[in-house]
């Protein structure tokens, strides 16, 4: 028996989530999308360069929230899945690996770290002291930031660049000194110590939008259900126990609506629904390089002693060429530098840190900037009703803006409210 209609503003991670429990639930939706694509923040544009992600996302296997929505749509068979954990590592031109055959937890984290050669095993040592004193940890101060507890806890310098700044800043998007010991120990709970099973990192090989938009917009016609992309809703407001949504150029009539933008838009289409909220905003950029020839055969790289951060490859169909992204989290001091200076900046540096010869060209390059990324709330006040909620990662205050996160903030509203 088909329910009654819910109307959802956003079509990112959380409103996709939202939309998909409520249809298998017996509601029919309908979704309104400023953008031509769906995705959101983990979303794709289109550019004369084809169809490339805003950035570079890998999760893990433990997102069951997110791996939900990836089922739902029978795009699995897309998603590639690291059975065992395998991190390659570039420190001075030199490659080490955080890896592990083992496929037990915890043994695999164990051996992984034992085996990561970049730290001396006085250090390794440090590193597995600390993940035990993590996962018997016991909150008392929420607002202690997460490099004082490492200091605290038999960590040191070389310990912090060289494993934890490179697993948790581009799980954060922020560094060590921003990130408060709540999130971070939430993260490693959910994500590690509670699925208790091997690290599987997954991520796609092609863009996020051609990978699930198809399938969603075939999920959503099965149920009747309607999308409108490209539809901006700028307003809304109650009349005669409905909601109405003010559109571009029309208005939509409403009995149930889910807010699923990101805090800004949320904040403005709302206004009155919102007060008192605090959060710190953090940046990305991702800068594409398209060369001549195959540079990189792992699929991912982290630096440690360097700007890189991370660096993925994307599309290799040849060894004739191949696209790379470099991947900036808290990347706010690089948001007044111009395309052109980045992109030398950073080819010099990839040219230089991955020894690639002066043969190989720059066909071309793309800089994608992500001012509001992640937006980290310290506090929040929602004056929710039972016809209006808002969801979205930054709605899940206890853990940082992930797609899993994302997910959970979708499905969870439904199982509780619908």
């Amino acid at each position: 028996m088909i329910k009654k209609k819910v109307s959802i503003i956003g079509g990112g991670i959380a409103g996709m989530a939202s939309a998909i429990s409520l249809i298998e639930k017996g509601y029919t939706v309908e979704i309104f999308e400023s953008k031509k694509n769906l995705g959101g923040r983990a979303g794709s544009i289109s550019s004369n360069d084809g169809v490339i992600d805003i950035g570079q996302h890998i999760f893990l296997d433990s997102y069951k929230n997110f791996i939900y929505i990836l089922k739902k749509l029978k795009v699995m068979d897309r998603i590639k899945i690291n059975q065992n954990l395998k991190i390659p590592i570039i420190e001075n031109k030199r490659k080490y690996y955080i890896q592990s055959n083992f496929r037990f937890f915890p043994f695999s984290i164990i051996f992984a770290i034992l085996n990561y050669k970049n730290l001396s095993l006085i250090n390794r040592l440090r590193v597995i002291y600390g993940l035990i004193k993590l996962r018997s940890f016991k909150q008392e101060n929420k607002d202690q930031k997460v490099i004082n507890w490492l200091f605290e806890n038999n960590q040191n310098n070389e310990t912090i660049n060289k494993f934890w700044s490179i697993i948790c800043k581009p799980a954060f998007n922020q560094d060590l000194e921003k990130i408060s010991i709540l999130h971070f120990t939430n993260l490693f709970e959910t994500m590690i110590f509670k699925p208790k099973k091997s690290i599987s990192i997954c991520y796609w090989k092609e863009p996020f939008t051609k990978l699930i938009q198809k399938e969603f917009l075939n999920f959503l016609k099965k149920s009747n259900s309607k999308i409108f992309l490209g539809e901006n809703i700028n307003h809304i407001k109650e009349e005669n126990n409905e909601i109405i949504l003010i559109g571009n150029s029309k208005e939509y009539k409403s009995k149930n609506l889910i807010i699923a933008t990101n805090l800004e838009n949320a904040f403005k289409i709302t206004k009155n629904k919102i007060t008192e909220f605090k959060y710190i905003q953090s940046s990305i950029i991702n800068i594409y390089f398209w060369f001549d020839r195959k540079i990189m055969t792992d699929d991912f790289i982290a630096f440690t002693n360097s700007d890189l951060q991370w660096v993925f490859s994307e599309n290799i169909r040849n060894n004739k060429n191949q696209k790379i992204v470099i991947s900036l989290s808290d990347a706010e001091k690089l948001l007044k530098v111009n395309n052109e200076k980045l992109i030398k900046i950073f080819e010099n540096k990839l040219r230089n840190e991955m020894q690639i010869n002066k043969k190989t060209k720059l066909i071309k390059s793309k800089v994608i900037r992500s001012p509001k990324a992640t937006q980290n709330i310290s506090s929040i006040k929602l004056n929710t009703s039972k016809k209006i909620h808002f969801i979205g990662d930054w709605t899940i205050t206890d853990l940082p803006n992930t797609l899993e996160s994302a997910a959970i903030s979708g499905i969870n509203l439904v199982k509780n409210k619908f």
